[in-house]
């Protein structure tokens, strides 16, 4: 699974966001303290392992972009406290979008963003495989018509079109290939109508909080921390997949046989098990020392490149862990 990192991150995936529940944002009469809790207000750059073993809620974001109100967060990443992380994919929305609003009100929009991202997902597998069902339905349809009228209509390997056109001795040949072509462009119709009802089938659930690690990787001493990174389980949504590019040539009867014969049939597209999955994911904590913080409207930004909370303004940033930390695997 490719790993999340500053300079390549997913973008289907979006930003994640932390925040601590009942604690209010930075200029939306609030504490004053910000999502991230009392690390918010930290006087001196705050270790990764204390910043997310507080409740709170995190914004995944393009690392190579410096954050402001139209720069969009990619995932929203809910702590709570006890270890673990829900992690919601985002579908457009920015930090700017985030203005205003409370720590549960981020987490709402968290959950219509994730809600969203499904549903376009399912909707778009749906209308792909739609459109390759409607090209091979009809393909099968008029093959069948020809198969049981005797007449092979689309035939053309010798040359000309119809069963008329191959030489007697060759037309058992002829017929037995006509017949499998048949026959596979059944299969995949088969198959494509199940994937189908899976996709139609698919409904909507939450992600739930999952347990996160953070791990140092240290320089050629062992004794000083070289990077940092978290991971975690990352949902995914899995659809059943099938598309056809082109149906010109399946709609031709000039060309129909001739593809379905020798490629056109095929459909490997697997149906998923789950149309939710969750493979290992990790962000890599950048920014040795402290990290820089972004004013948005009236909410302060702090955190590594490419994740960040809410702060307090003038909050001195965050930063690796030590080797000795408690609760941190070390290389």
């Amino acid at each position: 699974m490719k790993q999340y990192t500053r300079r390549n991150v997913l973008k289907l995936l979006g930003v994640g966001a932390v925040t601590v529940a009942g604690l209010g944002l930075v200029g939306c009469g609030g504490s004053g303290e910000g999502a991230g809790g009392a690390a918010s207000s930290a006087s001196e750059p705050v270790p990764a392992s204390q910043a997310f073993a507080q409740a709170g809620v995190w914004m995944q974001y393009d690392g190579d972009e410096q954050i402001g109100k139209d720069v969009e967060i990619e995932r929203i990443l809910s702590f709570d406290g006890n270890g673990n992380v829900a992690v919601y994919q985002c579908d457009g929305a920015t930090f700017g979008d985030l203005n205003g609003l409370s720590n549960e009100q981020i987490i709402e929009l968290a959950k219509e963003q994730d809600r969203a991202v499904f549903e376009a997902g399912k909707q778009a597998a749906i209308e792909n495989a739609a459109e390759a069902i409607q090209a091979w339905q009809q393909c099968y349809d008029t093959l069948k018509a020809e198969a049981d009228a005797g007449t092979y209509d689309s035939m053309n390997n010798y040359g000309a079109y119809g069963i008329e056109g191959v030489p007697e001795e060759e037309r058992a040949a002829a017929i037995e290939e006509f017949q499998i072509a048949l026959e596979n462009t059944k299969s995949s119709l088969d198959a494509a109508n199940e994937g189908q009802a899976f996709n139609e089938a698919a409904e909507y659930q939450e992600p739930q909080p999952q347990p996160y690690t953070l791990a140092l990787e240290t320089d050629g001493s062992g004794n000083v921390a070289a990077g940092e990174e978290i991971r975690f389980p990352a949902r995914r949504f899995s659809f059943y997949q099938i598309e056809v590019d082109d149906t010109t040539d399946l709609e031709s009867p000039e060309t129909r046989f001739r593809v379905l014969a020798d490629y056109g049939w095929h459909n490997d597209a697997e149906i998923p098990e789950s149309a939710f999955s969750a493979p290992e994911d990790s962000i890599g904590l950048y920014s040795s020392n402290y990290s820089t913080t972004q004013a948005v409207y009236d909410t302060t930004f702090g955190g590594y490149s490419g994740l960040a909370t809410v702060v307090a303004e003038g909050h001195a940033g965050f930063t690796w862990d030590t080797t000795d930390a408690e609760g941190v695997e070390v290389d």
